[in-house]
């Protein structure tokens, strides 16, 4: 891969990486009530499941497997309950901090990006042009690498700068509203992905 390809193929996944979305709102609660430290390893548990999207997509274009239908549709169907879930507790956060462990914000972090359906569709969209028959470890390893690093490295950079003691003070003090406000944005996206389903069926 070139440096020209390798450019363009960055440039989509740093696009791609800078959207906001539900992934965004984990890796903020994360940063907010776990502080700087746990904000950036909910981000790199993110980058790691891009990074496994990515080898999907690889291996799909190469005709090696192909992800059936009903395969997609149960993945959407775990993603709306994990998005439900994730927005009941943020709605019942009654106090201003949450005890957010370790663990469970990892497990949040990976699984909000390994639970997106439109994860694999991305993927298969942005790396159409690069995949090859004969495109070899390094070039595949340059396509899985790309995005994940772009990624870990952008929500890390957001929990750097929403950590920081100024921001942090000022974000508890509107944690429950800000909490709430997540809330809904997560619902309704678990909505919208409920009724695609249900109109596919």
């Amino acid at each position: 891969m070139n440096f020209n390809e390798w450019l363009a193929l960055a440039s989509v996944c740093l696009l791609g990486a800078v959207s906001p979305g539900p992934s965004l709102f984990v890796i903020l609660r994360a940063a907010i009530h776990g502080g700087r430290w746990l904000g950036v390893v909910t981000g790199i548990a993110h980058a790691l499941a891009v990074a496994i999207y990515a080898v999907g997509a690889i291996v799909v274009l190469s005709g090696v497997l192909a992800v059936g239908e009903g395969a997609l549709m149960a993945v959407q169907a775990v993603g709306i309950i994990w998005l439900l879930k994730l927005s009941w507790g943020l709605w019942h956060s009654r106090a201003g901090h949450m005890d957010i462990s370790t663990s469970a914000s990892i497990r949040d972090g990976f699984l909000i990006a390994f639970l997106n359906p439109k994860m694999l569709a991305f993927f298969l969209a942005v790396f159409s042009p690069f995949v090859t028959s004969d495109g070899g470890f390094q070039r595949n390893l340059v396509l899985v690498a790309t995005p994940a690093i772009i990624d870990g490295v952008w929500y890390s950079m957001a929990a750097v700068v929403l950590s920081t003691e100024a921001m942090r003070q000022a974000l508890l003090a509107r944690a429950v509203w800000l909490n709430r406000a997540m809330a809904v944005v997560l619902a309704s996206i678990a909505v919208m992905i409920s009724y695609r389903l249900l109109a596919n069926l």
